[in-house]
C-alpha cells in the first residue's frame, strides 16, 4: 500500500494508543514465572524493551497489574525471558497464554513447549526460579530489582506494572552463540506482532530473509575503534585519544589487537587505556 501522497489526519489518543491509535511491531518475548506451586506459567509480551546497555544490563517489561506474570515476580523476584523463532503451528497457543484470568495449570494444560531447568547451577526450577522453553534460541534470566522500581514514581505509581528487570544471564544455544561471535552470518526468524486489532484479532508476522550493510564510511576510523574497543570488557574503557592511535590496525585483526590490549591492562591492573598506556605498550613491543 503507497501511502506517500495522502495527507496526514489526527489519530485520537486512546487506551493502549499503540495498539488503537497508532500501528507498532515489533518481537515478543514468552516470560517465564513460577507460583507457589511450583508451576511455570508462560506469558506473551511485545511490550517488553532493552532499558540499560551499558554498565547496567537490564530490561523493561510492562505488564498487567494482575496478570500471573506480575504476580509471580513479585513474589519470587526471579522470571526468565525466553524468545522464540517464528512457529505458525504454535502462534495460536501462544495466544491463548495472553488471554486474562488463567491459572498456570490451565495454561500448562495445552502448552506443547517444552519446559526444561535452567543450566546455570543454583537455578533449577522449583518455587523460585521457573523452567525455561525448550525451543528458545535465547533466555534472559532476570531479577526483578524491585528497591529501583520504588525509588522511582513514575515506575512505582504508574497504572500498568513496570517491571525492572536485571539480567543476571543471557543464555544462546550453541550454534546461535558462535554465530554471534563469529561475526554473525545470519539472523534468528524471530516470530512479530503487530499487537490487537480491531477489538477481535491479534497480528503476527513473520520476518524476511535478513542482509547485512556494511558500516557506513561518515566518520574518523577512530569512531569505530572506539566503538569496538569499548564493547570487549565491562571494566576497561578506552579513551578516544588512544584509539586514535590504533586506527592503522587493519579491521581483520582489530579485534584481537583490541583484546589483547586489554588483556595486558589487566594485568597491569589498568581500567582506563589512555593514549600513554598505547605509547607505552608500543614501545614496549617494538
Amino acid at each position: 500500500m503507497s501511502t506517500k501522497n495522502e495527507a496526514f489526519v489526527d489519530s485520537p489518543m486512546r487506551d493502549n494508543w499503540y495498539q488503537t491509535s497508532s500501528y507498532y511491531v515489533s518481537s515478543f518475548a514468552l516470560i517465564t514465572t513460577v507460583d507457589e506451586n511450583g508451576v511455570t506459567s508462560i506469558g506473551p509480551y511485545q511490550l517488553s524493551f532493552p532499558f540499560e546497555v551499558i554498565e547496567r544490563r537490564s530490561w523493561m517489561v510492562v505488564s498487567r497489574p494482575n496478570s500471573n506474570t506480575h504476580r509471580n515476580v513479585s513474589r519470587t523476584l526471579k522470571c526468565a525471558m525466553n524468545f522464540i523463532e517464528y512457529d505458525r503451528e504454535k502462534i495460536e497457543m501462544i495466544l491463548k497464554f495472553g488471554y486474562p484470568g488463567q491459572e498456570p495449570e490451565e495454561k500448562m494444560a495445552y502448552n506443547e513447549f517444552e519446559l526444561i531447568d535452567s543450566p546455570t547451577p543454583g537455578r533449577e526450577s522449583n518455587t523460585i526460579y521457573p523452567k525455561i522453553i525448550k525451543e528458545a534460541y535465547q533466555v534472559y534470566e532476570c531479577t526483578l530489582d524491585i528497591e529501583r522500581i520504588n525509588e522511582n514514581p513514575i515506575l512505582r505509581d504508574s497504572v500498568s506494572a513496570h517491571l525492572l528487570l536485571n539480567i543476571d544471564n543471557i543464555l544462546l544455544k550453541e550454534s546461535w552463540k558462535k554465530n554471534l561471535e563469529g561475526g554473525g552470518t545470519t539472523m534468528p526468524d524471530a516470530a512479530l506482532t503487530f499487537g490487537f486489532r480491531g477489538a477481535s484479532k491479534f497480528w503476527f508476522g513473520e520476518v524476511k530473509e535478513p542482509y547485512a550493510l556494511p558500516i557506513p564510511d561518515l566518520g574518523p576510523d577512530h569512531e569505530v575503534v572506539l566503538y569496538e574497543a569499548n564493547r570487549l570488557d565491562d571494566e576497561v574503557r578506552f579513551t578516544e585519544d588512544a584509539c586514535k592511535q590504533l586506527t592503522g590496525i587493519p579491521k581483520a585483526f582489530l579485534t584481537q589487537a583490541l583484546q589483547g590490549i586489554v588483556d595486558e591492562a589487566k594485568k597491569q591492573g589498568v581500567t582506563n587505556i589512555d593514549l600513554d598506556f598505547v605509547q607505552r605498550l608500543n614501545a614496549e613491543r617494538q
